[in-house]
């Protein structure tokens, strides 16, 4: 198993002020098998919004985010968003090789 930071956007609310639907976001622990993760592509949805408004306090403006796709066998797959670049992710997953 092998231990990343994911990035989880809690509900979305609206704001008449603003006129605008605002999220929040956290940081959670997820402990992945990483022999069944099958995809590892940028997310820049979450990059843009990070750039343009830090999402979470702390995290340096220019961070990447990863979108990695596990798969538990069959044709079931699941997505998360991960803090971090996809060449660091496929790093960190090799070293538990």
């Amino acid at each position: 198993m092998i231990e990343l930071t994911e990035i989880i956007s809690e509900p979305n609310s609206y704001n008449p002020d603003t006129q605008s639907v605002t999220s929040t976001y956290s940081l959670k622990s997820l402990y992945i098998n990483p022999r069944f993760v099958v995809e590892l592509r940028e997310n820049e949805e979450i990059a843009k919004k990070h750039s343009d408004k830090k999402l979470i306090g702390g995290l340096a403006k220019d961070v990447g985010f990863t979108k990695v796709v596990v798969s538990s066998g069959g044709n079931w797959t699941k997505s998360y968003n991960i803090v971090g670049y996809p060449a660091q992710i496929l790093t960190a997953l090799k070293a538990t090789k």
